[in-house]
């Protein structure tokens, strides 16, 4: 029997009284196979027979009711560039289900996608244009070996942009994220780079780095040079390089598609505005994607760094970079200008005499700077206990130029001839006019052409 006839029949059996197990006896005795229970259930629960039979049946779709079809088709409209499904779905959570508004959403990641399918085939979305690309697989390496970094950037609204950082470690697939409203510099990459050291426990033994200014300051023939604050940073912990070749797409693809999941999953569907909303939104993006089962692995990043990766982290090291409050200790510079670590003594500019600095231990360094944490200078640490380390620019320096101390000299005391100064006087040769025993004063003769000028200037120096 055909399908048609089959639903025919049963549709007319039901309008003659029988129940669905009475049907399935009549099937049975009839000497005809009964269909399955759920499509029995569905062609007995039939108010009439459709109108083209043999048509596929089309289930209810979960999100085709409001709230959802109109916020669904508003976000996807709105979106600027190419949007992504999960990242559609990720705004739903935030919109209905963060909010307290309904419970749970009523379908899955997949359901969405069927349903985006489902409104594109209708036209009521505009399909985006595709645009794939091939690459070869990349094996993946031991846990804790390599950390992927990589900056990305996005326009908003009246001209503004958001530039940001991610860190990827291979085995995992755990990342994190960190975004602000202008270019990093390297000094602010190296920032952002150590807390994501904190936020993983742990220091990577490789960097899998693009050919950024912030990190390359050159490269020929192979030979790549860092850029001087970068070199600092991978010196004091102890970091390899891996630096993908330049105008090869396919040799750092694993780099570009960290931006590109970025871009697409999170900034796609967002209406963002400023970089406030960035700063509200991300953390928390970061943390539903590390809890979800990764595409590539099928495995959940979390959970596969938790179990495996963490423990193959190295340890963390303090770092210069370090911008956690309870790193920086302060301390106040008294009349000598020296800070005090330990039982040595560390010098700073005389101009922070008597005020307070603070300072920061990391590696075998001590770096010093002002109560608004700008940097001042940096000691090697000594092991000679109770030593005075005084750097050479905090050295004091003779003043070379003593013509303007001697024309002030001059001109104050009316003298023009500092022999007598200069050679001192001499004890046989006193002479007759000077304080006597008794405490009496007097002035001192002088060999000046006036006496009384000179040696006024003479006792005032004594």
């Amino acid at each position: 029997m055909t399908k048609p006839m089959i639903m025919e029949e049963i549709i007319s059996l039901r309008d003659s009284g029988y129940s669905i197990g009475e049907v399935i006896r009549h099937f049975e005795s009839s000497g005809k196979k009964p269909p399955s229970r759920p499509t029995l259930r569905k062609y007995y629960q039939m108010a009439a027979m459709p109108e083209d039979p043999s048509a596929k049946l089309v289930k209810d779709k979960a999100f085709d009711n409001p709230p959802f079809r109109e916020v669904i088709i508003e976000v996807i409209r709105n979106c600027r560039e190419k949007y992504c499904v999960s990242s559609v779905y990720d705004v739903l959570i935030e919109k209905f289900v963060d909010s307290g508004e309904f419970e749970s959403l009523p379908g899955n990641e997949q359901t969405l996608r069927n349903y985006v399918k489902y409104l594109t085939a209708k036209g009521v979305i505009e399909a985006t244009p595709k645009n794939p690309r091939i690459y070869d697989h990349v094996f993946d390496t031991p846990p804790g070996e390599q950390l992927i970094l990589d900056f990305g950037e996005v326009g908003l609204e009246y001209g503004a942009r958001v530039h940001f950082i991610c860190m990827l470690l291979r085995y995992s697939r755990l990342f994190c994220v960190y975004a602000q409203d202008h270019k990093y510099s390297s000094e602010e990459a190296c920032r952002d780079i150590y807390r994501g050291f904190r936020k993983f426990g742990g220091r990577p033994m490789q960097f899998v780095i693009d050919q950024d200014t912030v990190f390359v300051a050159n490269e020929t023939y192979g030979e790549v040079i860092e850029s001087r604050v970068f070199k600092d940073f991978i010196t004091e912990q102890d970091i390899k390089l891996w630096v993908c070749n330049k105008a090869d797409p396919e040799s750092k693809g694993g780099v570009e598609n960290l931006v590109g999941f970025v871009k697409k999953n999170y900034f796609s569907a967002r209406d963002i505005k400023t970089i406030e909303d960035v700063w509200a939104t991300l953390p928390g993006w970061v943390e539903r994607k590390g809890k979800r089962v990764h595409k590539t692995t099928y495995h959940i990043p979390l959970e596969v760094f938790e179990s495996t990766e963490r423990g193959a982290m190295r340890p963390l090291v303090p770092s210069v970079y370090e911008n956690a409050p309870s790193s920086y200790k302060f301390t106040d510079v008294g009349s000598s200008a020296y800070v005090l670590y330990k039982t040595c003594w560390y010098s700073v500019p005389r101009e922070y005499c008597f005020k307070q600095v603070c300072y920061k231990i990391a590696g075998e360094k001590i770096h010093i700077y002002d109560e608004a944490r700008k940097y001042i200078c940096s000691h090697e640490l000594s092991e000679c206990k109770g030593s005075h380390n005084q750097l050479e620019e905090h050295k004091k320096k003779p003043t070379e130029n003593w013509q303007p101390v001697m024309e002030s000299l001059r001109t104050k005391w009316n003298c023009f001839d500092f022999q007598h100064f200069i050679n001192g006087v001499k004890k046989r040769e006193l002479p007759p006019y000077m304080r006597t025993a008794n405490g009496n004063r007097e002035f001192l003769r002088c060999r000046s052409a006036d006496e009384r000028t000179c040696g006024f200037g003479y006792e005032a120096l004594l």
